[in-house]
């Protein structure tokens, strides 16, 4: 018990002081996200150049927007959720994308509804409703089976995945069941060291911040969006399979921790967590100011996205070399994959939801 109160007292004691030093460090000019995060003689906004959202952006928010409201589990703030999976797959099939915009919308609602935000104000009937809800749902099995007392959201989860499952492999359908259950059960967990009455290490936070941000199910449907999917068998063949399988953490994670940043204010200064990358730092170096804090976690950042662009380099070198229709599934893929890194650049920077009238971060600061 002691050592539950003294993570609490240390919690609250660091926050306090993160939140004085923010108020002083908003006196100094902002600080760039980019410049922090590129390496040298790199450019994310020349890197995203040519990037752009999906072309039928407005008609899959729309489904989406039906979807919810058919099931009752539509949230008007889905929306921004909903823009962020376009930016992720511009190039998706129209039908795939439809299915996966409705997926978005379930998990936004089981996030704005019961999620760890919001749990722990909801009266004791509807948490433990909520825990059931979230239970069956982590545990669905590919039969997606549904009981007759269901909630509403189960059902409309339930349809969107027998849709995936339906149109995709099986071995791909159920490793992107795995991540996407857990996902689930992780999200509406209480991760903040109050309510793990310990404090994370980095590694152990990096790895769960890929789960919560649901990162790792959203580099498998870099597949499923356009029906081309991958041969692990030939892969480990050509030797290719341990580089693209790291490929896919780094971008995973580049989009995960990047966001740590972009939502340090919102969810760290607003909300008053320490489940974000640049708390877990300083609660494991006290003696860090909150400045050399977020240079320390930009700093993982931008070894994430030089270690991403050498290793993307690497892998289009090696499939130069390799005589094989395949090859061309291989360029589309990663071809994807450079989108999504691109996309966790682009829609964090242009979208409201970390603008602010005062920010640290030049990328989140609201001009007039």
């Amino acid at each position: 018990m002691r050592h539950e109160q003294d993570v609490q007292v240390v919690a609250h004691a660091t926050l306090d002081r993160i939140k004085q030093e923010y108020m002083d460090l908003l006196k100094s000019p902002s600080l760039s996200l980019q410049k922090l995060f590129a390496p040298d003689h790199f450019s994310l906004d020349e890197y995203c150049k040519k990037f752009t959202p999906h072309p039928q952006s407005d008609q899959l928010k729309g489904i989406a927007q039906v979807f919810g409201e058919n099931y009752g589990i539509w949230l008007a703030n889905a929306k921004h959720y909903i823009t962020c999976t376009l930016y992720l797959y511009p190039t998706a099939d129209f039908e795939r994308m439809a299915a996966i915009v409705k997926n978005n919308a379930v998990d936004y609602y089981l996030n704005d509804t019961m999620g760890r935000d919001v749990f722990k104000s909801l009266p004791s009937d509807r948490q433990h409703t909520a825990i059931q809800i979230i239970q069956r749902m982590a545990n669905i099995d590919d039969h997606l089976q549904v009981i007759p007392s269901g909630h509403a959201v189960e059902i409309a989860n339930a349809e969107v995945l027998t849709y995936i499952r339906d149109t995709s492999p099986n071995d791909w359908f159920s490793e992107f069941l795995k991540f996407y259950s857990y996902h689930i059960v992780v999200t509406h967990k209480d991760l903040n060291a109050t309510g793990l009455n310990y404090i994370s290490d980095i590694p152990e936070y990096i790895d769960m911040r890929n789960h919560t941000s649901g990162m790792h199910h959203i580099i498998l449907l870099i597949q499923y969006n356009t029906g081309i999917f991958l041969d692990w068998n030939w892969l480990n063949k050509m030797k290719l399979a341990q580089s693209l399988r790291r490929l896919h953490w780094l971008a995973a994670t580049f989009g995960a921790l990047s966001n740590d940043l972009f939502s340090f204010e919102k969810e760290v200064i607003d909300i008053g967590s320490d489940s974000n990358l640049v708390m877990v730092i300083a609660l494991n170096h006290p003696g860090l100011s909150l400045n050399e804090s977020l240079f320390r976690a930009c700093g993982i950042v931008r070894n994430l996205l030089i270690e991403f662009l050498t290793l993307m380099d690497y892998i289009k070198r090696e499939i130069r070399f390799i005589r094989s229709s395949v090859v061309k599934q291989i360029d589309t893929h990663l071809i994807g994959i450079e989108r999504c890194v691109q996309a966790s650049w682009m829609w964090q920077v242009y979208t409201k939801r970390y603008k602010r009238p005062q920010s640290i971060w030049e990328e989140t600061r609201l001009v007039n």
